[in-house]
């Protein structure tokens, strides 16, 4: 003779089984579920364009000149809100002078930067950073130059997800350096960067 169960004890089985797989998602101190899309290490890789100008002392600055930058960014998140970490960005143009030779020039910014993500569940931050600016130009079979300097930058972007750990983030930077020589007017140069980059987050 079979007995039917009790509506209580349904109830107690239920409580019973989810109780157990909330147990299931955490391993020791480490809550595996996915409470916050922002969390843990994160690494960022990109390219895009970037519209150079430049100046010396108060003059003003030249047109802008486009030509391709790359990308590359890792660090952590501190929480939702707020995102830490350091970044390589460099534009590069090569052309042929008036003896054909050809000359490459390159602007490279090393940056410690911080996201702030106004809105939880939002991919939007704002972004600034400050660091060491390089500058230089090179020929083939001849000289080269390069010269650093302080570096500055402002931007916003957003993070788009695809998948749990992987986000596509457009955005657009705005840095500034400068570079003096003893005797010589300040070489002052602004890059506008437009980039679309692949951001991977682990986890923690």
């Amino acid at each position: 003779m079979t007995r039917s169960l009790s509506v209580p004890t349904l109830l107690l089985l239920a409580l019973a089984m989810v109780t157990t797989e909330a147990s299931a998602q955490r391993r020791g101190l480490v809550d595996v579920s996915p409470t916050s899309v922002r969390r843990g290490f994160w690494l960022e890789a990109g390219g895009g364009w970037g519209q150079e100008a430049y100046k010396f002392g108060s003059d003003s600055y030249s047109s802008n000149l486009g030509k391709p930058t790359f990308d590359f960014r890792v660090g952590g998140t501190l929480n939702s809100y707020f995102r830490l970490g350091a970044e390589v960005t460099s534009w590069w143009n090569s052309y042929q002078d008036v003896d054909g030779y050809d000359v490459h020039e390159s602007l490279t910014h090393l940056m410690a930067i911080g996201r702030v993500y106004p809105v939880k569940d939002l991919g939007l931050f704002a972004k600034g950073g400050a660091g060491i600016g390089w500058t230089g130009a090179s020929v083939d079979y001849g000289n080269s130059t390069t010269e650093s300097g302080f570096a500055t930058v402002l931007g916003a972007g957003y993070e788009v997800q695809l998948s749990k750990k992987l986000f596509l983030t457009p955005a657009f930077d705005w840095y500034m350096s400068s570079y003096q020589k003893r005797d010589d007017a300040t070489l002052h140069e602004r890059l506008l960067n437009f980039s679309l980059s692949l951001t991977w987050q682990p986890g923690r």
